[in-house]
């Protein structure tokens, strides 16, 4: 059943060689890059001295060679002066050859003098140290001619730097080569990483040999866990077939009830509207005819059938949620709430409420239904006001930074001054049916804040609200600004 132990052989091994070959390339890149480093520094310490000593006593030569043939440059007694200066300069050091170039590119001076009055204007080396970088390489050099003659078989560092006899913030006067031999320092290194890649593959060696009695035991315990993990799979298996009938006879069910309370909230109407017409002849047509107890009794009969009517309605509303709902479409949310506070313009006048309104974005949803929104949570606002100071609204909202690589949300805030409500009630305020205070003190159905909440669920999005009694409320919506369906959510 298991073959743990050899594929951990095979693997293994070419993880180890692997590893060795990556640990040694790494070894010789990074000594590489330090020895380059080291060696650079020591060229750039070369040039400086060069351009203290030698530069400004022959600077009217170096750069202003133009007029001069090459064989005239190579024979300049001039350049024979700082031929010996340089090799005095060098002496003892690892450099093997230096070239000095003029702003033009022409090798004006070198320790090779053949070189001396070359074109090497093109140069990559040459362009990228006249534009004030310093560039060095490592090569290897089958054959070389330095100051000390012919090289067989060498590593040599060169670098191109740019010439500052000012100091290191002043203008580039010239170039210089400095070509560095560095072959005993390269086998040093070799020789280095020889011996550590014997050690490391010693202890590779070493922990293969521990590894392999690791595995072993472990595939053993496997095999027992395997057996343990069929049976607990089998298992799991039956009780996930049994909760997906579960979820789906409960999906079907919520379905039918939705279905239910929407056909039984219509049928309703009929009756109703039956009750209140005929009521309203008894008031019109027959209440001369009726004692006051039967004036008194119509009256009470039409205002439970108003709010039996307003009751319908809502649910009527709350069904309609998910059962009658419409494709997203982009909604101006300013334009909502410009329409909501049309609509409820003869009561802000009554209660002489102000309404502040900040800019609102444009999101993917449901027009009626975050049309309802805003109208439901206004009209409470409108409702629970407080009767001894002057109703303020104020209607806002801003981005969240709870946002995924999917979709980006947006917090509306419907604050008011009203009368307000103990926190701990602010789940029992978005149930249906859920009423705070008494039928006598505040009208209404106890459905609206929970139409809001089905809203909101809906579009993706959450409410929840902070309160405390006296100090106004403040309705919290976050909702996705754009939707990665346009379809309704079910």
């Amino acid at each position: 059943m298991f073959k743990l132990l050899r594929y951990f052989s095979i693997a293994s091994l070419v993880a180890c060689g692997s590893a060795t070959l990556f640990l040694r390339h790494y070894n010789q890149q990074t000594t590489t890059a330090q020895l380059i480093s080291a060696s650079e520094q020591k060229n750039v310490e070369i040039t400086q001295v060069f351009a203290n000593s030698v530069w400004p006593q022959h600077k009217s030569l170096l750069s202003s060679t133009e007029s001069l043939s090459r064989k005239d440059l190579q024979n300049h007694p001039q350049i024979e002066d700082i031929d010996d200066t340089v090799r005095r300069l060098i002496q003892g050091t690892s450099i093997a050859k230096l070239k000095i170039f003029d702003l033009n590119g022409r090798v004006v001076f070198s320790t090779n003098a053949k070189q001396i009055g070359q074109d090497k204007s093109k140069y990559s080396g040459f362009l990228t140290a006249r534009s004030g970088e310093t560039i060095t390489k490592l090569s290897h050099k089958k054959k070389f001619r330095g100051v000390q003659g012919l090289l067989t078989e060498k590593k040599l560092i060169s670098s191109y730097l740019p010439l500052r006899p000012q100091g290191a913030d002043s203008e580039i006067e010239g170039v210089i080569e400095v070509y560095s031999n560095v072959t005993p320092l390269v086998q040093q290194v070799e020789d280095a990483q020889q011996e550590g890649l014997i050690a490391v593959i010693v202890i590779f060696v070493g922990l293969y040999g521990v590894l392999v009695i690791i595995v072993g035991y472990a595939q053993a315990v496997l095999i027992r866990q395997e057996k343990a993990k069929q049976e607990a799979e089998a298992k799991l298996a039956e009780e996930s077939e049994a909760l997906a009938r579960s979820n789906e006879a409960l999906l079907r069910s919520n379905k039918e009830l939705e279905q239910f309370a929407y056909v039984a909230s219509h049928d309703l109407q009929e009756p109703l509207r039956k009750i209140e017409a005929f009521g309203d002849r008894l008031q019109t047509k027959c209440r001369d005819d009726l004692s006051d107890r039967g004036k008194d009794y119509v009256d009470r009969m039409q205002k439970a059938a108003g709010r039996m009517r307003q009751l319908v309605q809502n649910l009527l509303a709350f069904s309609r949620v998910t059962s009658k709902s419409q494709p997203f479409t982009e909604v101006d949310l300013n334009e909502v709430v410009g329409s909501v506070l049309d609509d409820l313009e003869i009561r802000i006048q009554e209660t002489e409420a102000q309404v502040e309104v900040t800019a609102l974005p444009t999101i993917d949803a449901e027009p009626m239904q975050i049309r309802q929104l805003f109208q439901n949570l206004i009209s409470n606002a409108l409702k629970f006001r407080q009767p001894d100071q002057p109703l303020c609204i104020t209607i806002g909202g801003q981005s969240v930074n709870e946002s995924t690589e999917t979709e980006s949300l947006y917090q509306i805030s419907v604050e008011d001054n009203g009368i307000g409500f103990e926190q701990k009630y602010t789940d029992r305020i978005f149930r249906v049916f859920q009423r705070l205070h008494s039928r006598n003190e505040y009208d209404g159905t106890g459905i609206g804040l929970a139409v809001c909440a089905k809203i909101a669920e809906h579009h993706g999005g959450t409410i929840t609200a902070e309160s405390s009694p006296g100090q106004g409320a403040t309705f919290f919506i976050t909702l996705p600004l754009t939707q990665t369906s346009m379809e309704p959510q079910s």
